[in-house]
């Protein structure tokens, strides 16, 4: 025959103070079974689909996912100042009319934009123009050199 011993609770029973307290351990059978605590279940939120659980990515994973996030960050970047570019040269661009001028010897860009220039008109603008229209990177002209200006 084999005994359990579980431990009592001690204290009063009922709300009456027994003469002598309870032993802390009590002897049982072979059949005793322990009193279950009756737990109420609790419920569940309803929310809608259960989450997905995150992917976890090794160190390479990690490292191939910055180098395209990267990339990708570059991508736009060069794409967005391109488009910045195109729209910016596009507000400076000469639309009037134009005429064709060529250099002869002694012609000055300056020279050629204030014979140009309408009354009133910055020969600074005009020489701007000229340049943007041509595209020149300085204001050296050759003799002969065929050039477009604005029409006064």
């Amino acid at each position: 025959m084999s005994a359990l011993a579980i431990p009592v609770r001690s204290g009063p029973v009922g709300g009456v103070r027994a003469a002598r307290p309870a032993p802390h351990l009590r002897l049982v059978g072979p059949d005793f079974v322990p009193p279950v605590a009756v737990v109420a279940p609790t419920a569940r939120p309803t929310a809608g689909p259960a989450a997905r659980p995150a992917i976890r990515l090794s160190a390479r994973g990690r490292v191939v996912r910055g180098a395209l996030l990267l990339l990708t960050s570059l991508a736009l970047a060069i794409a967005g100042g391109a488009w910045v570019g195109s729209v910016a040269s596009e507000a400076g661009t000469y639309t009037g009319p134009v005429e064709r001028v060529s250099v002869g010897a002694g012609d000055t860009l300056w020279a050629i934009a204030a014979t140009s220039a309408a009354e009133g008109q910055d020969v600074r603008d005009v020489v701007d123009d000229i340049m943007r229209l041509n595209g020149l990177g300085s204001g050296e002209l050759v003799v002969g050199q065929q050039i477009v200006v604005p029409a006064p």
